[in-house]
């Protein structure tokens, strides 16, 4: 559980650092759709809160939910930031 909080902020961090670098405004979206992964993943750890409750028999399934729609968002953004920063000019 700690590796994925870990994991989490430094997804959060990510668009910090490139913006200190000044390199977020080559690929602003991509960084946002790395920002929106980082966001998921906090949704998705969010779900364990309810284990002992009444929302216990769903809480699984939003944490795998939000997991998943946070690695596709990370893996297009990913994606995005390294076409965007490949083409553009030093």
């Amino acid at each position: 559980m700690a590796l994925e909080v870990f994991a989490v902020f430094a997804v959060l961090l990510a668009p910090v650092f490139a913006e200190y670098a000044r390199i977020r405004a080559k690929s602003a979206r991509g960084f946002n759709l790395i920002f929106a992964a980082g966001t998921m993943f906090l949704l998705a750890w969010g779900f364990t809160v309810f284990s002992g409750t009444l929302a216990a028999n769903i809480a699984p399934m939003g944490e795998l939910l939000f997991d998943f729609i946070g690695w596709v968002l990370l893996l297009v953004g990913a994606i995005t930031v390294a076409l965007d920063l490949s083409k553009a000019k030093k």
